[in-house]
């Protein structure tokens, strides 16, 4: 297996969490599907499953979570639930803090005030590293770790569960009648440009110590409706990274291909969500 810094991971984990969240021409294909999306939360409420797989060098890992959210009435209340090998994450937002419970660790962040290259996960590597006693990670541990950054705060700041934006589609095409499934096409070199700009953005690197996107292939989003209403998306690609030699333990530059696949089904789409957060009592104020 391939290894590499804890640095590494926290780079490569910003890029593809930023693929995702690319948004932005499609006629009117293109707004029935935003119409059928905008239904799902129409009674000021969301309920959604979350099936992750990610691949690399031989290693899958899978992850399985559940989003609630409540906007009804002047509320911005959350519960996630995620479990990462065989390991529950916890998070929910009372409307000013997003807190998270993890492993035993207990901390909170406020929702407009984002922590620098998020100091939750600087620990979570720092613990890491202590227990391999090198700071080095393998596959089984990137995928791993990679799989619990899909956190709560991220799948609403990133718009996972929104419809995408018009700008970056171009293409839709809608098979069906009453049931459709809506299939949107990128521009691929547009959204790679993108992901290296986030990149840059995210980690303040660029040029010879920025971890880059050489290539993004069969990038794929599909969205399927039953009676006008959005009823789950599928989000799917091959990401190509160059790792620099800087970053690297071994000090040679590596090439990943990984795999990834976010399944999401909407649970009683359209319908009002009651969310109760457990107490917010012992959470560390991080950020």
């Amino acid at each position: 297996m391939k290894k590499f810094t804890s640095r590494a991971l926290g780079l490569f984990s910003a890029s593809v969490m930023a693929m995702t969240a690319f948004t932005a021409c499609g006629g009117s294909d293109y707004e029935q599907y935003a119409s059928a999306y905008k239904k799902v939360t129409a009674s000021g409420g969301m309920d959604a499953d979350f099936n992750v797989t990610l691949v690399m060098d031989g290693v899958t890992k899978t992850s399985k979570g559940n989003f609630k959210l409540d906007t009804s009435n002047g509320n911005n209340v959350l519960y996630y639930e995620m479990n990462v090998d065989g390991a529950d994450i916890i998070q929910f937002s009372d409307g000013e803090y997003i807190y998270t419970e993890s492993d035993g660790h207990k901390t909170k962040y406020a929702i407009n005030s984002k922590p620098a290259a998020s100091a939750d996960r600087n620990e979570v590597q720092e613990k890491d590293a202590q227990s391999s006693g090198t700071g080095e990670f393998n596959t089984e541990e990137f995928l791993k770790e990679f799989s619990s950054f899909l956190e709560a705060g991220k799948i609403k700041e990133l718009g996972l569960l929104s419809p995408i934006e018009k700008a970056a589609i171009t293409e839709v095409k809608a098979e069906g009648s009453t049931d459709k499934t809506f299939t949107l096409s990128f521009s691929d070199s547009l959204v790679k440009k993108y992901l290296n700009i986030m990149i840059q953005n995210e980690t303040g690197k660029s040029g010879g110590e920025a971890l880059t996107i050489d290539e993004l292939n069969d990038f794929s989003y599909t969205a399927t409706s039953k009676d006008g209403i959005i009823t789950g998306t599928v989000y799917s690609g091959v990401l190509q990274v160059k790792v620099p030699a800087s970053l690297m333990a071994s000090g040679t530059e590596a090439t990943y291909n990984m795999d990834f696949t976010i399944d999401i089904d909407f649970v009683n789409p359209g319908s009002a969500v009651s969310v109760t957060i457990p107490s917010t009592d012992g959470f560390d104020l991080i950020g």
